[in-house]
């Protein structure tokens, strides 16, 4: 019996993909981050993995726009307040897309 799971078997998958399971794919990973954003509007993660995948595909002034907002959820918060690791590592990569998308635009 063949297991067919594990990482060297999702990136080879990913890898031998044809367009239309990387559409499909795309769009999956978008419309969950969506929901997600449209769930929890002031979670800078979302913005920045949608920003990020937006990267991916070319989209650069798109994935700037999530990128600021999730620099701007960031900037709002309470410096005081129990802003962790988590948000600062984000707000770090929201940063460097919105370096990224204004270069490659």
């Amino acid at each position: 019996m063949k297991v067919r799971s594990g990482l060297v078997w999702r990136i080879l998958k990913k890898a031998f993909q044809s367009p239309l399971e990387r559409e499909r794919d795309f769009y999956d990973r978008f419309r969950e981050l969506s929901d997600s954003i449209e769930a929890l509007p002031e979670s800078i993660t979302h913005y920045v993995l949608r920003g990020e995948l937006l990267i991916e595909r070319g989209e650069y002034e798109r994935a700037r726009t999530d990128f600021e907002a999730a620099v701007d959820i960031a900037e709002g918060m309470d410096p005081n307040a129990s802003w962790g690791l988590l948000e600062q590592v984000m707000r770090d990569r929201a940063l460097q897309g919105i370096e990224l998308a204004k270069r490659r635009r």
